[in-house]
């Protein structure tokens, strides 16, 4: 299982803002199973529709989820039940991840077609557009210049490693937690073993004469 820290360094590296109370909110969700709003609020000593904003925040990305129940009481009313779905955080992560290298991928490909560009980088040109065009902008007449991107695309290939690296790390995530569910539900499935009773001792009556 993810340790709280872990949750929120993912949380806040995947650019979702944690304020103190969204982050005591998920700390709670990260050390039980299921929990009602309620419940929550009384934690925090807060009002349910605060509880609620913080909730609908980190549930809008996606890895916290919510069931609902009818009020006992208040037949009208329904009682919202939060969890935490971490397998589910950690697939969002490693496709925000991979969202990125994509991106990344796709910008060295498009920095390698040009060679030219206005002098404000407005307009870019594969050289045989540049050449057709006398090597001045087509707009307002100007020289253009020649593009220098090398140290770019170089950031770029160091930033797709790195990312790759996190990749794998998730990954590896991944399996760990596959693995420590799949022993719980073992554990849960096998039933305990009934105690044996203790062997009653076997005394020999010896006859009187």
């Amino acid at each position: 299982m993810l340790s709280i820290d872990k949750i929120k360094e993912i949380v806040e590296d995947m650019g979702i803002e944690l304020d103190e109370q969204t982050q005591e909110i998920l700390e709670i969700l990260s050390n039980t199973p299921i929990i009602s709003e309620n419940e929550i609020a009384e934690k925090l000593e807060i009002k349910i529709n605060a509880a609620r904003k913080s909730l609908y925040k980190l549930h809008s990305a996606g890895f916290v989820e919510y069931t609902k129940e009818k009020d006992a009481e208040k037949k009208w009313w329904y009682i919202y039940f939060w969890s935490l779905n971490q397998k589910k955080l950690l697939d969002i992560y490693l496709r925000h991840k991979q969202k990125i290298v994509k991106k990344n991928e796709e910008t060295i490909v498009a920095e390698r077609e040009f060679e030219f560009q206005t002098k404000d980088g407005a307009l870019k040109f594969k050289y045989e557009e540049a050449l057709a065009n006398d090597f001045v902008s087509p707009e307002n007449g100007r020289p253009l210049v020649q593009i220098n991107n090398l140290n770019f695309i170089q950031q770029l290939e160091t930033d797709i490693q790195t990312l790759n690296t996190q990749i794998n790390d998730i990954k590896l995530l991944q399996e760990k937690y596959k693995e420590e569910m799949t022993k719980l539900i073992v554990a849960e499935e096998v039933p305990e073993e009934p105690k044996k009773k203790p062997k009653k001792k076997i005394v020999a009556k010896v006859a009187k004469k």
